[in-house]
């Protein structure tokens, strides 16, 4: 499928992106004069947009690569320059959110979206899994931090579970797969609580 026609969206449209995110930096307290500053997370929406097709849309030439992560590394390399991996790696580039959004749309298939978010859950999970354990903490904050720790491997651990269900389902074409994932993975709050442990 050709998605070049979300091209003309506010969100692949570069100075759209500038005057939503930029931010105004006094220089002169006295005048109040100074500049726009702008994030430096903003780069080329024609580069982010082959990104995001690649990595996201379903007949994507990378779809044939299970692991969200791994195919979006091979994007990353192939589109991205490196000094943008790490934020989008972690989810944290509003552009990058912003244009996932609209192809989600422009899909709409619940099921699908679905599938992908909770992989991306799980990433976040174990990116707070694996982050090492600050050495300086006093003994209750260790102990939090462990605790917080195990919760979202345990998260993660559901939560692969639920997506292999789900994979499962959309294989045998069962038009419920939606509801299913509505009555489990979220009614248990997980989404809630990774909500919570990002904001820390």
């Amino acid at each position: 499928m050709n998605y070049s026609y979300i091209l003309e969206y506010p969100e692949f449209d570069n100075q759209k992106i500038i005057e939503k995110h930029r931010r105004f930096v006094v220089t002169d307290p006295a005048t109040g004069g100074g500049d726009y500053e702008i994030p430096s997370w903003i780069f080329r929406t024609d580069i982010a947009y082959e990104y995001v097709i690649n990595v996201y849309a379903p007949d994507s030439p990378l779809n044939n690569i299970k692991d969200l992560r791994i195919r979006k590394l091979k994007a990353l390399e192939k589109y991205i320059d490196k000094s943008q991996w790490d934020a989008i790696l972690a989810n944290r580039n509003p552009m990058i959110g912003d244009m996932v959004t609209r192809l989600f749309r422009e899909i709409n298939d619940f099921d699908y979206e679905l599938m992908l978010s909770a992989k991306e859950a799980v990433e976040t999970l174990m990116e707070i899994v694996r982050k090492p354990l600050d050495t300086n903490m006093t003994d209750d904050k260790e102990r939090n931090a462990i605790k917080s720790k195990r919760e979202c491997f345990d998260d993660s651990k559901y939560l692969l579970a639920e997506i292999r269900k789900m994979q499962k389902e959309m294989e045998d074409g069962n038009a419920d797969v939606a509801d299913h994932v509505n009555k489990s993975v979220f009614k248990t709050g997980i989404a809630e609580r990774l909500a919570l442990k990002n904001g820390k």
